[in-house]
């Protein structure tokens, strides 16, 4: 469906889950449809993707159904008239949370945008920051090796030229 899909943090930390079933739940999750808040399982892509047979696929979404995180299944399975019928509770409950409803998505994207736009506006304060790294070099060059040795490269912006010049003095 697309390549970025939203999966909940409290499924690792506070579910019980093995690697395989965390990628095909994983899997699942990227085929959820935000918009209609309804899961697409098919037991063939699941197969498929992760070269397994229908049996083995059926064992680990039956797993995943009792693993419960939020008070809610992870995947709920029922016998439909014609066919078997999947359901994500759980990462429907974590959508919801977000802001994202049936239809009108537009309050979770938005709260996901602010929460991007948070993380990015990270500010880190280097030394001589406003220096390019053939300037910084020149800078560091100049400097005693009592002060050189007094910079951690963390706090340079070109953290490669703080080592190249100590290799060289």
């Amino acid at each position: 469906m697309s390549n970025f899909y939203l999966n909940d943090p409290n499924i690792v930390i506070n579910g019980n889950i093995k690697p395989l079933e965390y990628r095909i739940y994983s899997y699942c999750c990227s085929q959820f449809n935000v918009k209609k808040m309804q899961a697409f399982i098919r037991l063939v892509n699941i197969g498929g993707q992760f070269q397994k047979t229908k049996e083995e696929v059926e064992e680990i979404l039956i797993s995943l159904s009792k693993i419960k995180v939020h008070d809610r299944e992870l995947i709920s399975i029922k016998e439909g008239p014609e066919y078997i019928l999947f359901d994500m509770p759980a990462h429907r409950y974590f959508i919801e949370q977000i802001g994202f409803k049936k239809f009108k998505t537009y309050k979770g994207w938005r709260a996901l945008n602010g929460y991007l736009k948070q993380i990015n506006q990270v500010e880190i304060n280097y030394l001589y920051k406003d220096m390019d790294q053939f300037q910084l070099q020149e800078k560091l060059e100049s400097l005693p090796i009592e002060e050189l040795n007094k910079i951690n490269s963390k706090d340079l912006q070109y953290p490669w030229i703080l080592k190249s010049v100590k290799s060289i003095k």
